[in-house]
């Protein structure tokens, strides 16, 4: 209560010319506070959506490029898969060189069959990669052969950078199961 009492008389103290000063300072001061923060949020969202500007240009770029991959496929696929399956792990390691992304590593997976062809995949863990890069490796993927596909694809932001993503994929290409019985029969043969 005393301090109230201490500002009580100065305020008094001062004549009415500098009592209307001392509030015109204050309201200028809350008035310039209020301008500062609507400035600095408007910038905010400036900045907001030129980046949402610039990620819907890098989705239409994906889905026009998805298009075009489908639309560009009028042979069958099935009549290039041959006896031996494409070495995947140089494969990946290729394709991440040519999209300049480092590939930490690649765990291949067990081959299972599929009818008349044998499935093998292989799955990469990608991180801290900007969004052009994720293209660029998934363009490499599919882009070099015809019968190496992603056949699962998760994608997060990364938590400690906003602008870098974390990249999880499933990577598959196929042979045909005639040889892997073929095989098998033969090296039963040669034991005999």
């Amino acid at each position: 209560m005393a301090a109230l009492d201490k500002l009580r008389d100065k305020w008094e103290a001062i004549t009415p010319r500098e009592r209307r000063m001392v509030v015109l300072l204050g309201v200028s001061t809350v008035i310039i506070l209020i301008l500062y923060v609507a400035i600095q949020i408007k910038h905010g969202l400036d900045e907001l959506e030129a980046k949402n500007a610039k990620a819907r240009r890098a989705l239409v770029l994906l889905a026009g490029h998805k298009a075009q991959a489908r639309t560009s496929q009028p042979d069958d696929p099935a009549a290039k898969i041959g006896a031996e399956p494409i070495k995947l792990e140089t494969y990946i390691y290729n394709a991440g060189a040519k999209a300049q992304v480092t590939v930490p590593g690649v765990n291949t997976r067990t081959p299972t069959s599929k009818g008349k062809f044998v499935a093998h995949s292989a799955t990469v863990e990608l991180r801290d990669i900007t969004l052009t890069q994720a293209k660029d490796f998934l363009q490499a993927i599919e882009g070099d052969s015809k019968i190496v596909v992603v056949s699962s694809m998760h994608l997060r932001r990364n938590f400690r950078d906003k602008e870098k993503l974390d990249l999880n994929v499933e990577i598959v290409t196929w042979a045909r199961a005639a040889t892997a019985a073929a095989g098998g029969g033969s090296g039963s043969g040669k034991g005999s």
